[in-house]
């Protein structure tokens, strides 16, 4: 009977002794080691200014076969720009797109026409029935 409970308060402390995982706490509300003096990049000054920026970049290169770009314009709360990819067979996606309060909203097109690569010969077929694994005897045994 003491073996019995010796085993069983020897099951309950291993199991109350197992790791919980990390903790996640919240933030201390202390500023951050590498943050500016000053108060410089609070998020408080920048709250009335509005976002506007324009980029945009290109990617060519033939030997890779790669032709791609975006160029977008943001004037306060509404961005519009337009992206392009070179697809696999030859045509470009295009997107012209408007992006505001109301949403995301593109419109796709495509340049160009799709070309494949002809098909090939059909592979050889050895001779035999079914059965898997290639005809002949040596398929698979059921």
């Amino acid at each position: 009977m003491i073996r019995k409970a010796l085993l069983l308060a020897m099951m309950l402390v291993g199991t109350q002794g197992e790791p919980q995982g990390p903790a996640y706490l919240p933030p201390s509300g202390g500023r951050p080691s590498g943050t500016p003096g000053g108060g410089a990049g609070h998020p408080d000054e920048w709250a009335g200014d509005p976002a506007n920026y324009e980029f945009s970049y290109e990617v060519q290169d033939a030997v890779a076969g790669l032709d791609f770009g975006h160029r977008e314009m943001r004037k306060d709360t509404e961005a519009t720009g337009t992206y392009h990819v070179l697809l696999p067979d030859g045509r470009t996606q295009i997107v012209d797109y408007v992006a505001d309060n109301a949403g995301y909203r593109p419109m796709v097109r495509y340049e160009g026409t799709a070309t494949y690569p002809a098909p090939g010969p059909a592979p050889p077929s050895t001779s035999g029935g079914g059965g898997g694994g290639g005809g002949g005897d040596d398929g698979y045994r059921y």
